[in-house]
């Protein structure tokens, strides 16, 4: 209900926020500026409120918060749980041995990314990660577990009470007391105001009574990357892609306006991708919890995936990490898949439980009674992706694959299965069942929760020219910031992307605190 809420929101406001992105900041000639603050933090999410509480917390006397929406946190309101390694918490609760250290968290992921990614920054994220969540668990954000999202993951995931709404409560709730922070809502910044050396001085907005000017020691930029800008996206990502999940107005602000000061960029072609059932023949809306649980039907490893010529692709219990399932998909022609299962897989679903949680939104154990309850009525209606038949046949033609080739790929399937030995893609066994009787199918597309791709920065979160020098007068933190991944999200190390917007933010706040008089 709350994503529904938050989602037509951002339908409401959204065409104005686009109009108010404007690409090229101003230094022609230095503006008659209307206030002033020591920093103007632009967005209200995770990001910038984490560096908000820290520009508080270290005395900085006049903060200006500019959120474009009529609330705060953004997608952090819907993120589930935040990264960190040795904190109090973890200790506690999972002491060892092993005791998951900082230095095996931080090359999993560099492992992981085989290096591509920026190993200095991420090192420095992993190595204050658990007293991050000491200083948010010292604020009062509750925290319920540490939990893992992969079968071959690690236990990072901070999951938040609430999720991430949580977390935006406590720090939006601490901020709105402070007499040195200045909160102005539904107020989005239009650019950023740079000097004749293209270093910026000070930020303009779009304000309820016209254009406001804001002179500035230091500007943030929080605005969480650029997953709602279809012409951002089409650029770097393709069009592979259905639509973003749950993202409120994230239109590029800090990725074009950095750009045109002469910032360097990275990674804009990743994402952190998924492939989920395919609801575009019905109303697109925010997902709904049978929707959910249509999306998590798609990542049980006992199905099988087939692409449009009626082959299996992957060994299916990639599908329990996301991006790797997603990754898959993309190279299939089309960039789509079939997800096939049985009646049999259907009751155990729904009577026993996943085997795969979809996070703590669809855990693993849930029984999928409302996608039960859902399921006949949508194949009888004939308006979504997913079908029923009685045959391998009639499968193939309502879902219009080869029924030779399909009929060829289940046959091989359930003698593997019968054997347990998958001589195609090394499933394991466990998870292989023949398949027989009534046959189910549903559309994957391809979708994404984030972009992590963006500007460049040093190790202080300043954005950096090509030569790598930093651009005075601003920061930019979370999910604007590119590199830190290389062509694939980690989702082994759960929280990660709600961990940086929480570290980073914390990072240029104490590093504006260095230099604050």
């Amino acid at each position: 209900m709350m994503l529904q809420k938050l989602t037509s929101t951002f339908v409401k406001y959204g065409m104005v926020l686009l109009a108010c992105l404007t690409i090229t900041p101003a230094h022609a000639a230095t503006p008659e500026f209307t206030d002033e603050a020591d920093v103007v933090v632009i967005g209200a999410g995770s990001a910038g409120l984490s560096a908000t509480m820290t520009l508080m917390q270290g005395g900085v006397k006049k903060i200006i918060v500019l959120e474009k929406n009529p609330f705060p946190g953004g997608t952090s309101n819907v993120a589930e749980g935040v990264l960190g390694v040795e904190s109090r918490m973890q200790r506690n609760h999972y002491f060892g041995p092993p005791m998951l250290t900082k230095d095996m968290v931080f090359k999993h992921e560099m492992n992981f990314n085989h290096w591509k990614g920026n190993a200095r920054l991420m090192r420095k994220y992993i190595n204050m990660s658990g007293a991050t969540i000491n200083w948010l668990q010292d604020m009062g954000v509750p925290f319920e577990e540490v939990a893992q999202t992969t079968f071959d993951g690690v236990r990072t995931w901070h999951v938040v009470h609430e999720h991430g709404k949580g977390l935006i409560k406590v720090l939006f709730g601490l901020a709105k007391q402070s007499p040195n922070v200045k909160i102005m809502m539904e107020t989005p910044a239009t650019r950023l105001i740079a000097d004749k050396n293209n270093d910026v001085i000070g930020v303009a907005a779009a304000g309820k009574k016209g254009e406001i000017r804001i002179k500035a020691k230091s500007v943030i930029v929080a605005t969480g990357g650029f997953a709602d800008n279809p012409e951002l996206v089409k650029k770097y990502v393709g069009n592979t892609y259905a639509g973003p999940v749950a993202n409120f107005g994230k239109v590029g602000f800090g990725l074009t306006q950095l750009q045109a000061l002469g910032a360097k960029t990275e990674g804009l072609g990743t994402l952190m991708n998924s492939a989920v059932y395919d609801k575009r023949k019905a109303k697109m809306g925010a997902p709904n919890l049978v929707d959910l649980e249509f999306d998590a039907l798609g990542q049980q490893p006992n199905n099988i995936m087939v692409n449009n010529y009626g082959e299996r692709f992957c060994d299916e219990l990639i599908a329990n990490n996301f991006v790797l399932q997603a990754n898959a998909v993309e190279r299939q022609p089309g960039n789509f898949a079939w997800v096939i299962f049985d009646e049999n897989l259907r009751k155990h679903y729904v009577n026993d439980g996943i085997d795969a949680g979809m996070g703590v939104i669809v855990p693993i154990g849930t029984k999928l009674e409302k996608l039960n309850g859902a399921i006949d009525k949508y194949i009888a209606a004939g308006d979504r992706n997913v079908y029923a038949a009685e045959s391998i046949e009639e499968l193939a033609d309502k879902i219009k694959v080869p029924a030779g080739t399909l009929k060829k790929t289940i046959e091989t399937y359930n003698k593997a299965a019968s054997v347990n030995k998958d001589d195609e893609f090394a499933k394991d066994p466990y998870f292989m069942s023949p398949l027989s009787g009534k046959l189910y199918a549903m559309r994957l597309v391809l979708s994404y929760l984030v972009t992590v791709g963006g500007v460049s920065t040093d190790l202080n979160m300043r954005p950096v020219r090509p030569d790598d020098k930093p651009i005075k007068g601003v920061y930019v933190i979370g999910s604007d910031v590119g590199g830190l991944f290389g062509d694939s999200y980690g989702l082994d190390s759960p929280g990660t992307t709600f961990g940086f917007a929480v570290n980073s933010g914390r990072i240029a706040g104490l590093h504006f605190l260095e230099s604050y008089k």
